[in-house]
């Protein structure tokens, strides 16, 4: 069985689970999405670490234990600025980590790619970069304020759609607020990506009942990077947290032994 436990690197709260034994994988870094924390791969890292791989989940600057920023710091910040907690996750290991991305944790870890090596990118229902773009969601943002957390039922129409009703509630009070500058890049695919420097193999997830991160936006993220896709009938925008979360993450494990060793 997978040991866990946490740590903080540079102010970023780290959840990990290893596995019993080691045999030089390449490590991997999840990265959750907007509103979110390590908490979503809470199911996922159980799971990868007694498969073999050693996995860190961090939090975000402001999200879930991580340290705090200045509200006028916050309210700027870009999808694009997380790539500096991934990077100092990153900096901890010898080898090009593996990461995989959740949403707006999707579009972070393209430009973190972007930017650095890695062994491979897992892009789950994620926000996709200006070059693809998608529906503009025209969701009320005050630039001035931290956004959100939106109400249970928004929660329910926007995070939650393949959760029970009680599993929704469970994991609502979680949810935190968000930069407002995020909040306008993921609604209104405004982040650029040069594809070309990224390296390593990309596999995009979408799910039929996604409406932050529809399906025909994950397809043309997938077509963007030539990428290897999978579409799941019936799922929404959480694949990680869902009561068929395992088979996200069979598919996943599977497609990371065929890609990555």
């Amino acid at each position: 069985m997978s040991r866990s436990k946490e740590y903080k690197v540079e102010g970023v709260r780290v959840e990990t689970a290893e596995p019993a034994k080691s045999d030089q994988r390449p490590p991997i870094v999840f990265v959750h999405g907007g509103c979110h924390g390590s908490w979503s791969w809470e199911k996922f890292l159980p799971y990868f670490a007694d498969a073999g791989w050693e996995c860190h989940a961090l939090n975000w600057y402001g999200h879930n234990g991580s340290d705090s920023l200045p509200r006028e710091r916050f309210v700027r910040r870009s999808i694009a600025d997380v790539t500096e907690e991934i990077g100092h996750v990153a900096s901890r290991f010898a080898t090009p980590p593996i990461v995989i991305g959740h949403s707006m944790g999707g579009l972070a870890s393209q430009k973190y790619a972007e930017q650095n090596p890695v062994a491979a990118l897992v892009l789950t229902a994620s926000v996709v970069p200006k070059e693809v773009a998608g529906m503009n969601i025209e969701i009320p943002v005050d630039m001035a304020q931290p956004w959100g957390p939106p109400s249970l039922e928004d929660s329910l129409h926007m995070f939650f759609q393949g959760l029970t009703k009680n599993e929704a509630e469970h994991y609502y009070p979680l949810l935190c607020a968000e930069s407002p500058q995020a909040v306008i890049e993921a609604t209104r695919c405004t982040v650029s990506i040069d594809k070309t420097r990224i390296s390593g193999p990309v596999l995009v997830l979408a799910a039929e009942l996604d409406g932050l991160t529809p399906p025909n936006t994950g397809r043309a993220l997938a077509e963007f990077y030539g990428a290897d896709y999978r579409y799941f009938r019936g799922r929404g925008h959480n694949l990680l947290l869902e009561p068929r979360w395992q088979e996200t993450a069979g598919i996943v494990a599977d497609w990371l032994e065929r890609s990555v060793l």
